[in-house]
């Protein structure tokens, strides 16, 4: 059996259905201007790290007196930096819609938080009715590469590993994926280089979510 064909198919959120690069820096720079009177970036921040950590961790680097403060304007200020910067990737609504149709169980695994998530997802115009699961990033205190966030995915999702597959676009996805024993489908148009996917050797990888959406054998031709 194809291994791509399997029943489950947990997903990646950013870098792989949408892009909230933009987004997240736009909504980043309104709060360290006005709450924190910086420039964003600030001083010793990469801009690998403004993505790969929670925006708990980042304040706390800066004002850890204030970091309730801090979030909480930054989660007020998110819909309106989604809704001018956010990208969806054509074709992602169509993709999880026709996996829902063609039989098979589409769930999310994400290390970006619940609220945001959902705002991202009601951009991409994706029901989250269409998810057999959704973990976020409060749910575990692990984050992937940490297999937690995928196992607690299909735990939720009813799934065994034996009949589940992951997609996502960086190496952590392929290495949380390979700690739970997944197939996994790496994305080479979204946030890393492909050549560090490729030198993970996931078991496919895909140039586009047309590309993608033949792998999983679902037509994103027409509307979701």
């Amino acid at each position: 059996m194809n291994p791509l064909s399997r029943t489950h198919v947990l997903f990646d959120l950013d870098g792989t259905l949408v892009d909230s690069r933009k987004a997240v820096a736009a909504c980043y720079a309104q709060v360290f201007k006005e709450r924190l009177g910086m420039d964003f970036p600030p001083p010793g921040i990469e801009t690998g790290d403004i993505y790969a950590m929670r925006p708990v961790e980042l304040f706390a680097r800066f004002a850890p007196e204030r970091v309730d403060e801090l979030h909480q304007a930054y989660q007020d200020g998110y819909p309106a930096a989604a809704a001018q910067w956010l990208t969806v990737f054509d074709g992602a609504d169509r993709l999880i819609h026709g996996l829902v149709k063609a039989g098979r169980r589409p769930s999310l695994v994400t290390n970006k938080g619940l609220a945001r998530t959902l705002i991202d997802l009601a951009r991409a115009g994706i029901d989250t009715q269409w998810f057999d699961a959704i973990v976020a990033a409060e749910d575990t205190a692990e984050r992937k590469p940490h297999p937690a966030p995928i196992l607690l995915g299909l735990q939720r999702a009813g799934a065994d590993a034996t009949d589940a597959i992951y997609v996502g676009d960086g190496p952590q996805d392929v290495l949380a994926a390979r700690a739970c024993g997944m197939p996994v489908i790496g994305l080479t148009y979204g946030f890393y280089p492909a050549q560090a996917l490729a030198k993970l050797e996931p078991d496919a990888l895909a140039h586009s979510m047309d590309e993608l959406a033949q792998l999983l054998g679902v037509s994103i031709k027409g509307t979701a």
